[in-house]
């Protein structure tokens, strides 16, 4: 028999909105729910092969519901816009690919799916996330049901249905008209829930049955119910029943599923920036994959892959590489050699060693260009053959980076997807890939960001990685018994206070004691009906409340324990040291991120967290010396707006959140208090950050119309930045985009977003990537002059540690002076400013000391 596949179009496009991440075309259209229906949309014509396909869609007007119930879905939420604005797209885009569409006035998709499966003879197939449908389930129609986003999905069948959900399918209605539908805003009979329903017709089969034998309900409580909610039962059911002897007039023969696509698809697919999907356009449903001339592969072990592989070794030209755990794929003159090691079966077994070392010679050739994936890796496999790297090394992890940071691509198979390449191709991808990216960057305007920005700080991340910062275990411990010590004495001041012993970290025990037992006031409840006491509850309450206090303290010394103690301890390597991993290709601004473990979140403020860098030690006759940009971010502001009170503040060298006070509260510099100048180094570091006249009064404990006076000043004052600030706005709307100083490029898709949520992130990241990404652009600018220049003048000093602005060196006493001024220097000369880079620089045997 023909298959007939039925789509509930709302209900997938709903469930592919909420299941895909919000994303948007370049000028601000929102696509995620397009997206998702897409790829699903394909994997159903993939997996089921229908001869027939139709795709169903509610109309907004009224259904023959709505006029026998006014109270029909009353209650549901209104459709987001993001997601309303999304629905003629995808119809459009449908009619585009030529597949049918079936909607109706008053009528439900619902109905329109039951009419259409019942209509034609052929076996129906229906993808549903609602479970009205299930009542369509029968000898020729499944249902395919979206239980978690779009691609999880349960089948329910003739033969599966009972077994599966316990009644039969029709008995959906007889439930729906005994417990009502809140989705559906269905009644019911008021007082009887799914339990009662289900065992209500379990013993009497059906509504009618359940109202034949009223007598026989043990009951009196829900006989009661039963008898008296007659009417709104029979309601309900004729609400819950799909129609399916629908007036529509469809041809199945118009019906069919298309095998090949148009050129007004391709363009509407680029329109919506589909590009990982361009592929299953082309020539019809078959992907790119299926359609590409892959070359031949070749795969070797033992004496035949370690003779090819030393032949390779001694070849020139361009490799793509891609090395795993147990061998190697290459791709070379238009074969993939995989060379792998064997197991102990092998007569002949070669070694993942082996293939490191004949692969590394192809590195060690000056005439080579080799492409791979996440080059720091490489080099940390290399590691313990000391790598001597001649060749030209392009990185796909990087160049993707550079060209478009807004999407995160974890390693190589996620490249190959997202570019329509089979896995097991990856090395000739790797090359095709390399070509169309390079074009790109040179297009873009990118190649200095990519050759002489992040393509050197491979090696200086691989470098400090290596190297790692040594821990001083006796501090370590001696820190963890005095938080131990503080947290053990804390809680029996806590018990005193409160008259009894607790769990003070489970929220639910902490909540009854506080607000019950104690009855503190401001007691919130969360979703579960448990009081709330989170650290916003909690600090409200602090200034009134010793026990507040006191727990807000142990919640401190817990955190810091748990996670810098016991957290750090297994990380420790053999050498006492740790090695943190630098992500590199993470962020949007292109600040670096920190990993197993993260020593960018040590805590800088308040003496009980300060003292944990008093464990970051140097080694025996060496030092740590510590440098930090002093207001790198206020100072680009100044440099790019051109703010004439800005620039001379800081060539005056005169305190710049004094000037600002000064400025914004109407009073001679000397005339600034401390509180004035804390005011003002918020809005001063607000303003980078678009904050809003509520963040800001959050931020200094004013209301909100204080605050909105004194951002208000502070851009009356400084109207350059002003100006500056919608500039970078106005930009991104026409462009899509911003740029730092080294031209790293931001794409800002929320900037046109009809969200007035989404627009107000676009225009804050707008106004502070250029600042951000810039202050990213020159530390790493700076680390890479301070590491060459540390081995040009053949100096045994390390860098061993960044954290954002800040950059530690470890060096031998006798090269302290040294080290320190080349630190000094090639950060602050790091790029030409219109005002100076200020640099504080500190020395000392451990981090507390250095800083």
């Amino acid at each position: 028999m023909q298959s007939l596949v039925l789509i509930d179009g709302n209900s997938l496009l709903n469930r592919a909105y909420y299941a895909t991440q919000v994303f948007s075309t370049k000028d601000g259209r929102p696509t995620n729910a397009i997206f998702g229906f897409v790829k699903l949309l394909f994997k159903i014509i993939a997996d089921d092969k229908p001869d027939y396909l139709i795709v169903t869609f509610d109309l907004h007007a009224p259904t023959f519901r709505h006029k026998m119930y006014d109270g029909y879905k009353a209650t549901r939420s209104p459709m987001p816009a993001e997601l309303v604005a999304q629905v003629e797209p995808l119809k459009a885009l449908l009619l585009a690919m030529n597949i049918a569409i079936c909607q109706k006035e008053g009528y439900e998709a619902d109905d329109l799916l039951g009419t259409l499966s019942k209509r034609f003879n052929v076996h129906s197939h229906i993808y549903t996330g609602d479970r009205d449908s299930y009542q369509l389930v029968d000898e020729k129609t499944d249902i395919y049901y979206t239980k978690r986003g779009v691609t999880d999905l349960l089948k329910l069948t003739n033969d599966n249905f009972v077994d599966l959900m316990g009644y039969k399918p029709l008995q959906v209605i007889d439930l729906k008209a005994l417990m009502g539908d809140k989705s559906d805003n269905i009644p019911g009979v008021a007082g009887i829930g799914e339990v009662t329903a289900k065992k209500l017709i379990a013993e009497f089969g059906s509504l009618d049955g359940v109202y034949e034998n009223c007598e026989n309900i043990k009951s009196p409580s829900i006989k009661n119910k039963i008898e008296s909610g007659k009417d709104s039962a029979y309601l309900s059911y004729k609400l819950a029943t799909i129609d399916r002897n629908c007036d529509v007039d469809i041809n199945l023969e118009n019906c069919k599923t298309p095998s090949e696509f148009s050129d007004e698809v391709k363009i509407m697919f680029e329109d919506f920036e589909f590009k990982s999907l361009m592929g299953l356009i082309s020539n019809g449903h078959t992907t790119p994959e299926k359609e590409r001339k892959y070359p031949q592969i070749i795969t070797l072990n033992g004496v035949d892959g370690a003779k090819i592989l030393s032949e390779l070794a001694l070849k020139s030209g361009q490799f793509c590489i891609d090395l795993s755990d147990d061998g190697a794929s290459i791709y070379y003159d238009k074969i993939i050699y995989n060379i792998i090691s064997g197991g102990e079966n092998l007569f002949s077994v070669l070694t993942a060693e082996q293939i490191y070392s004949d692969v590394l010679k192809i590195f060690e050739n000056t005439q080579n260009k080799v492409v791979v994936f996440d080059y720091k890796s490489l080099l940390h496999r290399f590691f313990a053959l000391k790598p001597n790297i001649k060749c030209s090394v392009e990185d796909l992890s990087v160049m993707h980076y550079v060209i478009d940071a807004s999407t995160n691509i974890e390693d190589l198979k996620q490249l190959c997807v997202e570019n329509d390449f089979d896995y097991v191709y990856a090395t000739y991808a790797m090359g095709e890939i390399y070509s169309d990216y390079i074009e790109k960057i040179k297009n873009d305007g990118l190649e200095n960001l990519y050759y002489n920005v992040e393509m050197p700080m491979v090696e200086v991340l691989f470098s400090m990685e290596t190297n790692g910062v040594l821990i001083d275990t006796e501090q370590l411990n001696k820190l963890g018994d005095g938080y131990l010590d503080n947290i053990n004495e804390l809680k029996k001041q806590i018990f005193e206070l409160c008259g009894c012993e607790f769990n003070i970290n489970s929220p639910a025990q902490l909540g009854d004691v506080l607000f019950v037992k104690l009855g503190l006031k401001s007691g919130k409840k969360n979703k579960s009906g448990k009081y709330s006491t989170n650290a916003e509850v909690l600090e409200a309450l602090a200034d009134e409340s010793l026990v507040v206090k006191l727990i807000l303290k142990y919640r401190m010394y817990q955190k810091l324990y748990s996670t810098y103690i016991e957290g750090l301890r297994p990380l420790i390597k053999k050498d006492n040291r740790l090695h943190t991993t630098y992500k590199q290709t993470l962020t949007a601004t292109g600040r670096l991120s920190s990993v197993n473990p993260n020593l960018q979140n040590i805590p800088i403020r308040g003496d009980e967290g300060k003292v944990l860098r008093k464990m970051f030690v140097a080694q025996p006759d060496h030092v740590l010396i510590d440098a930090d940009y002093s207001q790198i971010e206020l100072r680009l502001l100044a440099h790019f707006s051109g703010c004439k009170e800005l620039i001379d503040a800081y060539l005056n060298n005169e305190d710049v959140h004094s000037v600002t006070a000064s400025q914004v509260f109407g009073v001679e510099l000397n005339e600034v208090t401390p509180q004035m100048r804390r005011q003002a180094k918020a809005v001063n570091f607000g303003i980078i950050y678009g904050i809003s006249d509520f963040g800001l009064a959050n931020s200094i404990g004013v209301d909100v119309k204080t605050a909105k006076e004194y951002i208000n000043a502070y851009f009356n004052k400084y109207t350059a930045v002003k100006e500056y600030m919608n500039a970078n706005v106005e930009f991104a709307k026409k462009h899509g985009y911003v740029t730092t100083l080294a031209g790293r490029k931001r794409f800002i898709k929320e900037i046109n977003s009809s969200n007035y949520n989404l627009r107000q992130f676009g225009e804050r990241a707008a106004m502070n990537m250029p600042l951000q990404g810039s202050s990213a652009d020159i530390i790493k600018i700076a680390m890479i002059n301070i590491y060459n220049r540390l081995k040009k003048e053949g100096l045994k000093t390390k860098l061993i540690l960044q954290v954002h602005d800040e950059l530690v060196l470890e060096a031998p006493a006798d090269e302290m002076d040294i080290a320190t001024k080349i630190l000094k220097d090639e950060m602050e000369n790091a790029v030409k400013l219109s005002i100076p880079l200020t640099v504080d620089v500190h020395c000392g045997k451990n981090w507390y000391d250095a800083k």
